[in-house]
């Protein structure tokens, strides 16, 4: 699955803030601390004149989810 790459500072700009009412922007970091966002085909159309327009010029890579902790008693 491929995101796009944020620093951290472009991360803690948007993180939260909503972009429509009813939607809004969640990164995640990769299993190396990188930071992501994901976006569909209508959240793109959504910020393409917006402020938030920025986003798309960011590296679009391969995100690798973290490994996940294991479960109590394993």
């Amino acid at each position: 699955m491929k995101g796009y790459q944020l620093t951290i500072e472009q991360k803690e700009s948007i993180q939260g803030v909503e972009y429509t009412p009813y939607q809004f922007f969640n990164c995640v970091q990769d299993i190396n601390n990188v930071w992501f966002t994901f976006l569909s085909d209508s959240d793109i159309v959504a910020i393409t004149d917006s402020e938030w327009s920025w986003i798309l010029e960011c590296p679009l890579v391969e995100y690798v989810p973290p490994t996940p902790p294991p479960f109590p008693n394993e």
